[in-house]
């Protein structure tokens, strides 16, 4: 399949980047953060409209720009955690890199997503654009029900929420025209964000924005973290096992059945040879 072999490639173009520079690729993964910054502030203040209009389509039309994120991601050279969960299993799992290439880049990735919330997170505190709003607000709502899940379904909604996200990653490469690779790419992300399912690195922008801003003493620090921790989790089962592991193993067994068609005709050509 096409799309594993660009897998492959990417992880070794980014075990590359950060080979030569771990500060570009830190810069790289806390672009990631930004662009998904954008698209949340964005999500939020739209959203935020209908709430106050009691809508029922409030999470719908937040969760309809969301896909944008993915798309700065992508197209504006970030490097994103959540995705790497897929590349660095595919490759090695291919013997293309190693365990210690995809754990190195694991954390590098995380630890620079973690510092582009921070950083995003300080300057929308600066900017004002949250600095008034009320305790009802749907940013703070959101958060506080992320918060409020238990561990157990934070961990099933991380599996779920990358498994669609390296879905939305891994279509579009199998697509030549970019118009159909960014439909593809805001219609799956569409589907994690209005489905309610959870992801890391989204979360750590949104964490971060509702306790940079004036935010009810409901979302404290102990509450993030006990959001945090299962759902990387299930982030990494949901990328690495679901989809690195689960497409890895169904490439092979399609190229090992087309070798061995190849090596039966082959077989059945020297037969022929051999009898004239």
């Amino acid at each position: 399949m096409e799309a594993v072999q660009k897998c492959k490639e990417l992880a070794l173009k980014k075990r590359a980047i950060l080979d030569r520079s771990l500060t570009q690729y830190m810069m790289r993964a806390a672009l990631a953060s930004v662009y998904i910054g954008f698209a949340l502030v964005l999500c939020f203040r739209v959203g935020e409209f209908f709430r106050e209009a009691n809508s029922p389509a409030t999470y719908l039309v937040s969760g309809i720009f969301f896909g944008i994120a993915l798309i700065l991601i992508m197209y504006g050279g970030a490097e994103l955690f959540t995705g790497n969960t897929m590349y660095f299993t595919i490759s090695t799992l291919q013997k293309e890199t190693t365990i210690k290439d995809t754990l190195r880049n694991w954390l590098a990735c995380y630890s620079g997503n973690l510092l582009g919330a921070v950083f995003f997170a300080f300057l929308i505190s600066q900017s004002g654009v949250f600095e008034y709003i009320p305790k009802d607000h749907l940013l703070f709502l959101v958060a506080e029900k992320k918060i409020h899940a238990t561990t157990m379904q934070l961990f099933f909604k991380g599996i779920l929420c990358n498994w669609l996200v390296c879905l939305a990653i891994f279509i579009p490469m199998q697509m030549k025209e970019d118009t159909a690779k960014v439909f593809s790419m805001i219609l799956i992300v569409f589907i994690f964000f209005a489905s309610g399912y959870e992801h890391s690195i989204a979360n750590f922008v949104l964490f971060s924005i509702a306790l940079a801003v004036p935010h009810p003493a409901t979302i404290d620090l102990a509450g993030v973290m006990h959001n945090i921790i299962p759902v990387t989790l299930g982030n990494i089962v949901g990328g690495a096992l679901f989809m690195g592991a689960v497409y890895t193993y169904l490439t092979s067994s399609k190229e090992a059945h087309v070798s061995s068609k190849r090596s039966v005709g082959y077989l059945l050509q020297k037969g022929k040879f051999l009898n004239k």
